[in-house]
């Protein structure tokens, strides 16, 4: 577990018998966070969670959800993703599936639209009614009765399953917003902006002319937002894209350094020193 950059639907198959996995998805009847890496990675499949019961702690990138049953989770490919362990009063199903799995045979245009609209987001969490949650738990339990079946076609219908569940939590994200709170338009496209070019870009400056705002209006909408100065977020999450690095032992501290961009190994250090409270070095020890 200690060397994970990115979790895999292989590695999770192959490290945990009991899951019931089948080609490009695995299908959790109930979540365990044992499978999930205890530090901030990526992951090569998407996912979307029913949250049944009780309550749960999670993050995606920069953003702490605590979400109280009953509640649908997505989160995609490019977001970084933590769970918080500690606590462990939730029940939760759970069906994890390569981007493969989606686009095999996907000519539905609301549901491609659907797709691509809710992966811009990185994730997307929201609390749900009582007929919302027995529409989602409706579709898991087709999920449930074809992932072993012998019809020939029950690839098929758990395929019809997530298409259906894609299109039910982009109305719920459009109907509701990210966890019953609509985003700011600028904080999104700069939570956008600063994922896709933290590696490259770390000044205020450079996103407000990304985004055509002024730097002062940049910093007070983020701040409003988030709690946190645009500079702050932009900090974070460059310390969030270098822990994950970090996770894979084989990459040296000095590439991980080139890769964000920095001058030099010794300036990556000190900047991550300053951000994290850690050396690179201790944090991958410490792992």
């Amino acid at each position: 577990m200690k060397d994970i950059k990115w979790e895999t639907l292989d590695r999770l198959k192959a490290g945990f018998k009991e899951l019931e996995a089948k080609g490009e998805f695995i299908y959790m009847p109930t979540i365990n966070l044992d499978y999930y890496p205890g530090e901030p990675y990526r992951s090569n499949y998407y996912g979307i969670g029913l949250l049944e019961q009780g309550e749960i702690t999670f993050y995606i990138d920069l953003t702490r959800y605590h979400i109280q049953a009953p509640a649908i989770i997505f989160a995609d490919t490019t977001s970084i993703k933590r769970w918080d362990k500690t606590k462990r009063t939730y029940e939760m199903r759970t069906i994890l599936f390569s981007e493969d799995f989606m686009q095999s045979k996907l000519i539905e245009n609301n549901v491609l639209n659907s797709f691509s609209d809710l992966s811009s987001l990185g994730g997307c969490v929201t609390q749900l009614n009582e007929v919302e949650f027995t529409n989602f738990l409706t579709l898991f339990k087709v999920i449930d009765s074809r992932v072993n079946s012998d019809n020939p076609f029950h690839i098929e219908v758990v395929r019809g399953a997530i298409y259906s569940m894609i299109n039910e939590v982009a109305y719920m994200y459009e109907k509701y917003g990210n966890q019953t709170k609509a985003l700011h338009s600028l904080d999104l496209r700069f939570r956008e902006a600063v994922a896709k070019h933290c590696k490259q870009q770390r000044s205020v400056q450079f996103y407000a002319e990304y985004l055509h705002v002024h730097p002062k209006y940049l910093s007070h909408v983020i701040s409003t937002e988030t709690g946190m100065t645009a500079s702050e977020w932009i900090q974070s999450q460059v310390v969030l894209e270098a822990k994950v690095l970090l996770q894979d032992h084989t990459i040296s501290v000095g590439t991980i350094a080139e890769v964000l961009n920095f001058p030099d190994q010794s300036t990556f250090g000190k900047y991550f020193k300053k951000y994290a409270g850690i050396s690179p070095s201790n944090y991958r020890e410490n792992l």
